[in-house]
């Protein structure tokens, strides 16, 4: 599957995303935000079928943020697992809701949390990290038999509050409009 798709805070991701079987899928992604770039990957996988016409599933996007200008000058990295109820109409129509947390930190203290931190790393200073949960809606239809339209809306918070400055990814929301072409 292939999918192109723009929001807040990204300006543009691309994915490639291979099927390993009808309920594991591994993907490649690569995005464009207005102040910095990023790659990595997208895992997706079904945890349950409740009924014939639901589904809940898991799928965590996790990203690379090579050295930037904000944020410390650091390079970074961000992993975003999150639950998701589905239920698909009759039309094809498919309904989502669920919930999530993003991770982000330097990628200095990522390797230090690691224990694979060297004496050469420099002391900590800008951007550390941070971890805010999240709630999200979405809503997909066909718009063909092999494409789809998908968009999703998620707050972030911290906590039961919605997230402030702290929040690495600018204004506390994150919105998703693009499509997926099934090869």
């Amino acid at each position: 599957m292939v999918t192109v798709t723009t929001g807040i805070p990204y300006v543009g991701i691309a994915e490639y995303a291979y099927g390993f079987s009808d309920g594991f899928s591994l993907g490649i992604v690569a995005g464009i935000t207005p102040k910095v770039g990023a790659y990595g990957f997208r895992v997706r996988a079904i945890l349950a079928r409740p009924s014939e016409n639901s589904r809940i599933y898991f799928r965590m996007p996790a990203f690379y943020y090579p050295r930037t200008q904000d944020l410390g000058g650091d390079p970074w990295v961000l992993a975003w697992p999150v639950v998701s109820i589905e239920w698909k109409l009759d039309s094809g129509t498919r309904i989502s809701a669920g919930g999530g947390v993003v991770v982000a930190s330097c990628f200095d203290s990522f390797v230090k949390t690691l224990g694979l931190s060297s004496k050469e790393m420099e002391e900590d200073e800008g951007f550390m990290g941070g971890a805010w949960n999240t709630l999200h809606a979405g809503v997909a239809f066909p718009v063909s038999e092999t494409i789809m339209f998908q968009s999703e809306a998620t707050v972030v918070m911290s906590g039961i509050k919605v997230a402030g400055k702290d929040w690495v990814g600018g204004p506390p929301v994150i919105v998703v409009v693009g499509f997926s072409y099934s090869l």
